[in-house]
């Protein structure tokens, strides 16, 4: 089997399609300021299927900003039953469908950043046929939409690894959690801990990435341009541990 980091074209690269999008998910937890290692981060990881409106606090995250630690820890503490098995919250972490506003035309796939691929539904109903799997699509709430075009957003299974001689990364705080990491610019993957239940994930270890496999690949060239690029990433069996000193 084949896989391919999905990415989205360079600027210079003509496009198929026009569509574009100003469009936020619902709600986020705020970026942090930690009082041990000084940082001040916020990371980028969305999870759209996550449904924040029963938290009596969700006004408090549905407007972007930085918080003390101690806030943020006490807000991520509401947040975590809400999230899937195994994954804890980290700050910056957003929630619920993008909901905003749309201009231009779609294709099939889009990509407006690289952990942030949308579909039609005409696109959603064709992957489904042809039994890709790992599919969670989230309706984007958009005005402004042609008509008839529906656009979802599919949240990605957390599978795999990028091999560790492609990700170096220092030593984490204890307090939030940040690291310095460092990711090589054509990241390829670990073979030993390659996903077989899905066609389509992020790495546990680079969730701002994109991977597919080689169904997804002919499935989605089946329908026509798209606004995407695939390139093959590659795959090495053995694993070595990388770090920085």
């Amino acid at each position: 089997m084949r896989f391919y980091q999905l990415q989205r074209p360079a600027p210079s690269t003509p496009r198929h399609w026009s569509g574009s999008l100003s469009a936020e998910h619902v709600w986020s937890l705020p970026g942090v300021e930690c009082p041990t290692c000084h940082e001040t981060w916020s990371g980028q990881f969305a999870l759209p299927s996550v449904d924040l409106s029963s938290l009596s606090e969700q006004d408090l995250l549905k407007e972007p900003r930085v918080e003390p630690y101690a806030e943020y820890a006490r807000l991520a503490s509401h947040v975590q039953p809400f999230l899937p098995s195994g994954l804890s919250p980290e700050p910056g972490m957003q929630f619920g469908p993008l909901r905003g506003t749309s201009r231009g035309s779609w294709g099939p796939v889009s990509a407006r950043v690289g952990w942030e691929v949308l579909v039609t539904q005409e696109a959603l109903r064709h992957l489904r046929a042809v039994g890709i799997r790992g599919l969670v699509p989230v309706r984007a709430e958009l005005q402004g939409l042609n008509t008839g075009v529906v656009l979802y957003e599919l949240e990605l299974p957390v599978r795999g690894l990028l091999h560790r001689d492609a990700v170096l990364t220092g030593p984490q705080c204890p307090t939030c959690g940040w690291y310095e990491v460092r990711i090589s610019p054509e990241p390829w993957l670990d073979g030993d801990a390659l996903p077989h239940d899905v066609d389509l994930f992020r790495p546990t270890n680079g969730t701002t990435y994109t991977f597919v496999n080689e169904r997804f690949v002919e499935a989605i060239q089946a329908l026509g341009p798209s606004d995407v690029m695939f390139r093959e990433a590659r795959v090495t069996p053995e694993s070595r541990t990388g770090s920085i000193h």
